[in-house]
């Protein structure tokens, strides 16, 4: 499974991550730090719903308006043994697994170019340039303690079990990233449309198997009735934080375009129009990329680059689709930047790939709230995140039809 020779390029940026990740985990939690636990984090979150459901209490409280807990029973009971512990020790563990659950996605996803591309390594440079592009996502993760990089890292190990052929696991490691958010539920279909069966089927046993684990200890009415609250505080919560400027989710982006209540909108449309724009245009960037990259597959056969190309494309249509997109949800880009940046490195003379990436990165990172600092819900507005996320949509497109011969010209 692992190379048994060290790559010395990867060794060097793992180093060079770990430093900056304990220095970084170090600033944010002194200034999380408050004597009686953190202040107000989404870690706060997790920790009281493990509280709860340990107890037998409700885990879903609407009265807790924006701090309200809105993921599975299931990922209340991991984290269950985190309460067990002050926060003070919880936390600083909390970041322990984001580091390993970030690297070890690198690595997986930089082992899966290398064998389909049969390489021995990546030069170091691709590596600087990854965490350069990813930075502001990761300061986001740690600053709100959150728990994408779980998402992140079961989504990757997915794909890895796709690569080594063991569909089975591929399937329940997806099921363990829906149940700590639904938005994965996306690759389900997509498992099925590459009759990756199995896969998909796992998928499905494995979210079962997850939404009903609770019941062997809390009893099955208990169980139903967290489901209920589950579904009910998903549908009541959600849609009074569609217009807000955190939000770059491209529903959000729409909405704000054309909602008779923005700031900013163009003009006015109703409620069902705005949902209609949204759902065309994701249908067409699910069809952009079924066609662009089914020639591609077509000729390289065995699950490699080309599949990743192709995921990379999904997870931003992930990040962008989900009604909810915190500025911590982007950390999922980390697998197209992998994608894109080494695209680069075979074809340095695609300069429109290198230019909708450069731009992908400006609207992604450099447009932050220290640098803009008061201006930052203005522009936040506009959904800045959401057009560098179809920039880089836009650049992967790009790369497959250049790889599959379509448009293919140096």
């Amino acid at each position: 499974m692992f190379n048994r020779k060290a790559d010395k390029n990867f060794l060097i940026f793992s180093i060079f991550f770990l430093v900056i990740f304990v220095i970084i985990s170090i600033y944010y939690f002194i200034r999380i730090y408050q004597p009686w636990g953190t202040c107000w984090t989404d870690f706060t979150v997790f920790h009281r719903a493990g509280q709860r459901i340990i107890k037998g209490e409700p885990i879903y409280n609407l009265a807790d308006g924006l701090d309200v807990y809105k993921y599975s029973p299931a990922f209340a009971y991991f984290m269950a043994p985190f309460t067990k512990m002050h926060m003070h020790k919880s936390v600083p563990l909390w970041y322990l697994l984001a580091f390993i659950g970030i690297l070890s996605s690198v690595y997986f996803i930089k082992e899966i170019i290398l064998r389909s591309e049969k390489q021995k390594s990546l030069p170091k440079y691709f590596y600087f340039v990854l965490f350069f592009l990813t930075f502001r996502s990761i300061l986001v993760l740690l600053s709100r303690v959150q728990s994408d990089f779980l998402v992140l890292f079961f989504l990757v190990l997915s794909l890895w079990f796709l690569r080594l052929n063991k569909e089975i696991l591929s399937g329940f490691s997806l099921a363990t990233a829906v149940m700590v958010k639904l938005t994965p539920l996306v690759f389900i279909p997509y498992f099925i449309y590459r009759k990756f069966y199995k896969a998909a089927f796992a998928s499905l046993g494995g979210i079962c198997l997850y939404l009903f684990l609770p019941g062997l200890g809390l009893g099955w009415d208990k169980n139903i009735s967290y489901l209920k609250d589950w579904f009910n505080t998903l549908s009541v919560s959600t849609p009074e934080l569609v217009l807000w400027y955190k939000n770059q989710s491209l529903l959000s982006c729409i909405s704000r375009f054309f909602s008779q209540i923005s700031p900013v909108k163009l003009f006015t449309l109703s409620p069902l129009a705005i949902k209609g724009i949204f759902a065309l245009v994701s249908f067409f960037m699910v069809v952009l990329i079924i066609y662009s990259c089914r020639k591609l597959i077509a000729r390289e056969g065995k699950f490699g680059y080309a599949h990743l190309l192709e995921f990379s494309l999904l997870l931003i249509c992930m990040v962008l689709f989900s009604p909810l997109a915190w500025k911590h949800t982007f950390l999922h880009l980390l697998v197209a930047h992998m994608a894109a940046v080494y695209y680069l490195i075979k074809h340095p003379r695609d300069f429109v790939v290198l230019t909708l990436l450069i731009a992908s990165f400006i609207l992604n990172s450099v447009l932050n709230p220290e640098v803009l600092q008061s201006l930052d819900e203005i522009a936040s507005l506009y959904s800045p995140m959401v057009i560098g996320a179809l920039l880089l949509y836009a650049a992967l497109l790009r790369a497959a039809y250049r790889l599959s011969g379509v448009s293919y010209a140096e």
